[in-house]
């Protein structure tokens, strides 16, 4: 089968094909230093301040729209912005957003500057897209697009008040000047061609097809996603990048199912997209990934990776623990399908051999009858990796006629934070289920959890806070729930 040795990405509209070892280049130093485009800067190299921020598009992750989404750059390596059209601050000329920028004093040292204004900037071309640009952007509109910028002279006040005084009228869509349809042909026509490159020193495969991305893995070949964790490993620890498999040119990953009661996710679809797609669905879900990273990680970042890592204070596993998640695994011969709860095996440790991958996961859809509530607990708001995180689903009893008839049918309660994996806290679940939510049930429940639970201290919290938090966020659901 015909293969490229070359990564293949237009940069401002320039076409741009990168062999050999370049490919292995974070995208931050290939613009600062290969392109001298040093606008883009590179502050935190871990993808927490914004500073590096680009505009990217990605044919297979846009689906309909054509959305120019903001990523880190420092963290993204050359290799995962093939069949990408990115656009650096230097592209922009004076826009109303660099204006907006000048006149309310957004902009001190400058050296974030570059990043605020990608960031807006992808704002603005989302409320282009969408054709909502009868109203200026509000205040909590910029927030929420700015949460993964940091700035240390402005206060942040100017930069908000710069948002909220664009006039997005007068604002030309950056599609329009970067995204032709000769352009966008091109990129979808590489993407069906696999690609292989070779060097002395580096390695780097993307095959069209699972299988045979399985049957490249090895303990030497290393599984390429997001990139958000190696990328900061590359940065902090000097670890090179490869040895490189990837999965961008699977078209199948990129794929959301709904059958009537489960979803299932395919491994490349980000939780930015997954969010939108849930907004309605599953609400709470949706509300709860606007506390997990910022956008840039998110455009970039997937749920399966998020499972993947097996950290014990990752965000969406106390989640999926309670929906009945399987995960699929394509081997180099087969597929199997796991439950997660036997998927994660100990810290970091997962029922995973070094030729296989994830490709989906499948879980429950809440029903209407069921309640579920998601908690985090960190010491930010945003941005900030949790110190404990709680998941609880209840549907009562079919027979419950009154309030003070409550009885629980079904209770499943799963919390990360609190020992090595992510537990589901099944004897406190058993214990509960057809009884009612008495006060003495509760404060006996709430006992078994101290006993299922075997929590650390570290930097982020001690074991005794975990315990007191753990006990305080179950008995939170049943008195937000009016019970």
């Amino acid at each position: 089968m015909k293969k490229r040795d070359f990564i293949l990405f237009y940069l401002n509209g320039e076409r741009h094909e990168v062999r050999g070892a370049q490919c292995g280049l974070m995208l931050s130093e290939y613009l600062r230093i290969v392109k001298n485009l040093t606008g883009t800067k590179i502050v935190c190299a871990e993808g927490d301040c914004g500073a590096c921020s680009v505009l990217r598009y990605f044919p297979y992750s846009a689906k309909k729209e054509n959305i120019f989404l903001p990523i880190n750059s420092c963290i993204a390596t050359i290799a995962q912005m093939d069949g990408s059209s990115l656009i650096t601050v230097e592209a922009l000329g004076f826009t109303p957003v660099q204006k907006a920028m000048v006149n309310c004093h957004g902009s001190q040292c400058g050296f974030c500057t570059p990043g605020f204004v990608m960031a807006l900037t992808g704002l603005v071309e989302k409320k282009i897209c969408s054709k909502n640009i009868s109203a200026n952007l509000t205040a909590q509109e910029s927030k929420n697009a700015l949460t993964g910028n940091l700035c240390r002279c402005t206060g942040y006040q100017p930069i908000i008040d710069a948002a909220e005084s664009i006039d997005l009228a007068k604002c030309e869509s950056v599609n329009e000047k970067f995204l032709s349809v000769t352009l966008k042909k091109d990129l979808l026509k590489n993407l069906k061609i696999p690609v292989e490159i070779k060097t002395d020193d580096f390695y780097f495969m993307a095959p069209t097809k699972n299988i045979t991305a399985a049957k490249a893995l090895s303990k030497k070949n290393q599984l390429l996603a997001a990139a958000t964790d190696l990328g900061v490993v590359h940065n902090k620890r000097k670890i090179k990048l490869n040895q490189l498999v990837s999965l961008h040119l699977v078209s199948d990953l990129y794929q959301i199912k709904k059958t009537k009661n489960r979803l299932s996710v395919g491994a490349r679809i980000t939780l930015a997209e997954l969010r939108t797609q849930i907004k309605d669905l599953i609400p709470e879900f949706a509300n709860f990934l606007d506390l997990f990273a910022s956008p840039q990680i998110k455009n970039i970042a997937t749920l399966v990776g998020n499972v993947a890592t097996a950290s014990p204070i990752a965000d969406t596993p106390p989640f999926l623990l309670t929906m009945n998640t399987t995960v699929e695994i394509q081997g180099p011969k087969s597929k199997r399908t796991v439950p997660l709860e036997s998927f994660f095996k100990g810290y970091r440790k997962i029922d995973l051999k070094p030729n296989e991958l994830i490709t989906a996961l499948h879980f429950d859809i809440p029903q209407k009858n069921e309640i579920l509530k998601l908690y985090k607990v960190s010491e930010r708001k945003d941005m900030d990796i949790s110190a404990i995180n709680f998941a609880l689903r209840l549907s009562w009893s079919d027979q419950a006629q009154t309030e003070k008839n409550l009885q629980i049918k079904d209770l499943k309660i799963a919390v990360g934070g609190v020992a090595a994996t992510t537990l589901r806290l099944y004897k406190t679940e058993k214990f509960l289920i057809n009884k009612s939510p008495t006060a003495e049930n509760l404060e006996k429940a709430a006992e078994i959890i101290h006993q299922e639970i075997t929590p650390l201290s570290d930097l982020r919290a001690s074991d005794s806070f975990r315990r007191i938090v753990a006990e305080n966020l179950f008995h939170k659901f049943f008195r937000e729930i009016n019970v």
